[in-house]
């Protein structure tokens, strides 16, 4: 065989390794939210402590927050919170998946692309599909954003009531976030 022909092979080898295994992303800053309803009034829970990476060589996914983490303004409600979530020994939400699409590294514009894995929370798993918007802002640097609704029933919770008044089983989720290159 040439011997150039070998080092074409070895540098084109070596070359779509680096490129695939460049292809992992790591969470560098992000926010998680949700929201309740109630009749006449609604509050927000907020968390700056996601953590989660994407593959794309595999498509594979993973986000976790931390349930303290999420703070709704109002010290007596997390509490609460905490408590109908089993926080202590269920300390995160998390969600484990797989994209349906694939990402396309070429393209500038925003990609939306559905996700499909387990959502944990409370210690209760669900399969469930998130639409998934992804930017590629550089070579280094991917946006994320994703947004979708639970029934906080399916995962055994009970509504909590403020005065006698419940708060709506549904409600609405949204995550945030910059990944970087691993």
């Amino acid at each position: 065989m040439d011997k150039n022909l070998i080092y074409f092979l070895l540098i084109l080898l070596f070359s779509s390794n680096v490129s695939i295994n460049a292809q992992n992303f790591k969470v560098k800053e992000g926010t998680v939210s949700f929201k309740a309803k109630m009749p006449l009034n609604s509050y927000i829970g907020k968390s700056d402590d996601l953590q989660g990476t994407i593959g794309f060589k595999y498509g594979t996914l993973t986000f976790s927050v931390p349930v303290k983490s999420i703070k709704t303004d109002n010290e007596k409600r997390d509490g609460h919170m905490y408590e109908l979530v089993k926080a202590e020994k269920k300390p995160n939400v998390v969600f484990e998946g797989k994209f349906m699409d694939d990402f396309n590294f070429e393209e500038k514009a925003t990609q939306t692309l559905n996700a499909k894995g387990d959502f944990t929370l409370a210690g209760v798993t669900r399969e469930i599909t998130i639409p998934i918007a992804l930017k590629l802002v550089s070579e280094d640097t991917i946006q994320l954003t994703a947004s979708w609704s639970l029934l906080i029933t399916d995962y055994n919770l009970e509504r909590p009531s403020f005065a006698f008044i419940k708060v709506n089983d549904k409600h609405d989720l949204s995550v945030d976030a910059i990944l970087t290159k691993k």
